[in-house]
């Protein structure tokens, strides 16, 4: 009787630890996905639950009307278990010259928050995204020049898995290629 009293106490002390560890995922990695844009999504760690982002877009964004642009870079911090809230900044220049003319820059803005699906799903929902012409403003601090109301916009990215079941099949090289 003492013995299975031992062994259920154990089991009560350790459940709700292993329920605790096997429910907190990590944002650190590389992630893919978006939206209807897509893009490159790293994730690397600051301090303690402070993250450094950075996105790449999938795309031409001269397309858009700026030759000139930078990748989505920002800062998620958790805010609760798999919660996390993000402020992400871009750079865009209208103009083909370089250096850009003064008048030629906008940063945008855009602010959402981070949740797991499973520890290999995210989705990002976001609720602000500004946008500023004048550089000696502060972002997020100042009131921008443009707001554009982007509520309910979701994007969701995959994790890249360090397995590769794929790298097992089998491969054709092209003659004179370099096998890595």
């Amino acid at each position: 009787m003492k013995r299975v009293l031992l062994i259920v106490c154990c089991i009560l002390i350790i459940a709700p630890l292993l329920a605790q560890s096997q429910n907190t995922c990590s944002p650190v990695g590389t992630w893919y996905g978006g939206s209807d844009v897509k893009y490159l999504f790293t994730i690397t760690p600051i301090t303690g639950e402070k993250f450094a982002t950075r996105a790449e877009v999938v795309g031409n964004v001269a397309s858009a009307g700026a030759p000139g642009w930078t990748s989505w870079s920002g800062e998620l911090v958790r805010i609760s278990g798999n919660r996390y809230l993000g402020q992400y900044i871009s750079m865009y220049t209208s103009s083909p010259e370089f250096p850009p003319p003064a008048d030629s820059f906008e940063v945008d803005a855009a602010r959402g928050y981070l949740s797991f699906v499973n520890c290999d799903n995210i989705k990002i929902e976001y609720d602000f995204y500004l946008v500023y012409f004048d550089l000696s403003k502060i972002v997020f601090v100042d009131q921008p020049d443009v707001t554009i109301d982007i509520t309910g916009s979701v994007e969701t990215y995959h994790r890249m898995p360090m397995g590769c079941p794929a790298c097992k099949l089998q491969t054709v090289v092209t003659p004179g290629a370099k096998k890595y």
